[in-house]
């Protein structure tokens, strides 16, 4: 039987998790715990001329700093690796290899092939062993996928992957791809595969590959408790054990749970990573697993319209994700323009001359009700609630721009509905949704921001606020009800609490708003 061995991707493709921002020591010592675990192939991280350089990062800007990250843990036994997106690291960059060099993991797209082999017969030329890792292989038709393996066996490298990119390789996809692989291969190739776990295929099909019995010496991937971009990728101490129990392996599994306990789960508390249903949708649609990411953080999408949603990204844009791309399409989807000049005037009507006063679902609508009601009996104002209404109040309107808030009946506490243009909900007052985003991303549809500009649309000049609190990172302090918390997480709840507090101050520029309740926005 050909050898099987282990390579541990956490720095690299755990980085995507955490921005590759590790820190210097938790580097180091992962590297160091991986080879106590005896584990073979060490991938460091990303070589990259693109926000690279800092020592805390995994993410290098030359040859010299990624041999500094295994220099202190450097081990006979271990082969070292860097990994370089093809593009983001010319050739005319690195010195000549040496016996100290770590091996070139090269990614590259379909459209990129034949600049890639420019690029690998460059490393050639310096000394380099480097790995041939083409993305999505599913992209390739059987043809091309043994030309692809002709092309590689000439230039001869260390190894050639099966890249799972996105997650989508059911058992009779990766068969079909292991036996091509298996049978065009020059057999001094290692065979490798790198899993993502999309469809929780990752251990399963690994499994399958080690069974076997193949011409080729085998290099499967793994992190550290899965860690990776989206779904994860194959949990390297659940593999481990499995080769330890069926294929007389000998890896230490204790230093593999150490650096979870250790160096990762302070990241997993805060940014989570796994098995999810938009990442099993961004999966069937053969998509970037970003691109889930980005419409779940949002928090506005039904699993039916997110499944709708992927199904319009192109095909030449699911390979590659940007936040403008991504941004375009979720615009394009929830627009359906309203002309909403009757909905305002007739907002504008109902509050003209009178005290408004929005009640937002913070934790401080529950803690603060007899100071909110005492203020209701005083001023006499209209009442506007946001997504969903508490039991202690009357509402005027309830606002809503969510479709997931938009899933029960109209409480007996609310007159009427205001809805944006992107929800089909026929016994409302319908406002057009593009109207009244912010211009920053990351909050455009915010719903109270939203609600604000269109009173200010409608000629209001002074607005009192209720339970517009901010962000606790306890999903438990962040509403006056349980079950409203749609889980973004723990980093992203903090960042919009910085944007949304510079939205307010420039809100206030323009308009009186009052906070009837205290609220992280005013500090």
């Amino acid at each position: 039987m050909k050898e099987i061995t282990l390579l541990d991707c956490t720095l690299r493709d755990g980085g995507y998790v955490n921005n590759w921002n590790f820190g210097k020591g938790k580097i180091e010592k992962i590297v160091q715990k991986i080879i106590q675990a005896g584990i073979e192939n060490i991938e460091c991280g990303y070589l990259s001329t693109k926000d690279s350089g800092d020592i805390d990062t995994a993410r290098f800007n030359s040859i010299q700093d990624v041999k500094r990250a295994y220099a202190s843990a450097k081990s006979i036994h271990q082969r070292y690796a860097v990994m370089v997106n093809y593009g983001e690291y010319p050739a005319e960059l690195l010195e000549n290899a040496d016996e100290n060099s770590p091996i070139i993991r090269v990614a590259f797209h379909k459209k990129d092939l034949d600049n890639a082999f420019v690029y690998f017969h460059e490393l050639k030329s310096k000394g380099f062993r480097f790995y041939v890792q083409p993305m999505g292989a599913l992209n390739y038709t059987d043809e091309e996928y043994v030309q692809l393996i002709k092309r590689t066996n000439e230039l001869s490298p260390e190894a050639f992957y099966i890249v799972d990119s996105f997650g989508v390789m059911e058992l009779k996809d990766f068969r079909r791809l292991i036996f091509l692989t298996d049978n065009n291969l020059d057999q001094h190739i290692v065979l490798g595969y790198h899993s993502h776990n999309n469809l929780q295929q990752a251990y399963s099909n690994s499994k399958y590959m080690a069974e076997q019995n193949l011409d080729h010496n085998v290099i499967i991937d793994a992190s550290v408790f899965g860690m990776g971009r989206g779904a994860g990728n194959l949990n390297i101490e659940l593999f481990a054990k499995y080769l330890n129990q069926n294929f007389h392996k000998n890896y230490n599994i204790e230093p593999i749970l150490e650096v979870f306990d250790e160096c990762l789960k302070p990241i997993f508390t805060k940014n989570f990573w796994g098995y999810s249903l938009p990442f099993y949708l961004s999966s069937i649609h053969n998509c970037h697993p970003n691109y889930a990411n980005y419409f779940a953080e949002k928090n506005t999408l039904s699993v039916k319209s997110m499944h709708e949603l992927l199904s319009m990204v192109s095909e030449d844009d699911k390979v590659s994700f940007s936040t403008d791309k991504a941004s375009k399409y979720y615009m394009q989807y929830q627009e359906n323009y309203v002309d909403d000049h009757g909905a305002v005037a007739q907002i504008k009507e109902n509050v003209d001359g009178r005290t408004v006063l929005i009640l937002a679902p913070g934790l401080s609508l529950k803690k603060n009700a007899e100071r909110i009601k005492a203020f209701i009996e005083e001023n006499i104002p209209v009442v506007f609630g946001i997504n969903k209404v508490s039991d202690e109040f009357a509402y005027d309107y309830l606002f809503v721009a969510n479709e997931k808030r938009l899933s029960e009946g109209k409480p007996a506490n609310v007159r009427q509905y205001i809805t944006t243009s992107n929800l089909r909900y026929s016994e409302s007052i319908c406002v057009n949704y593009s109207s009244y985003l912010c211009e920053n991303d990351k909050i455009a549809d915010d719903p109270t921001l939203m609600l604000i500009n269109l009173l200010i649309a409608a000629g209001v000049r002074s607005i009192a606020i209720a339970g517009f609190d901010g962000f606790s990172a306890n999903p438990d302090e962040n509403y006056f009800t349980s079950g409203m918390s749609l889980g973004s997480n723990i980093a992203s709840k903090m960042y919009k609490n910085d944007v949304i507090r510079e939205q307010v101050a420039k809100i206030r520029e323009q308009i009186t708003l009052d906070f009837v309740t205290p609220s992280l926005y005013l500090k």
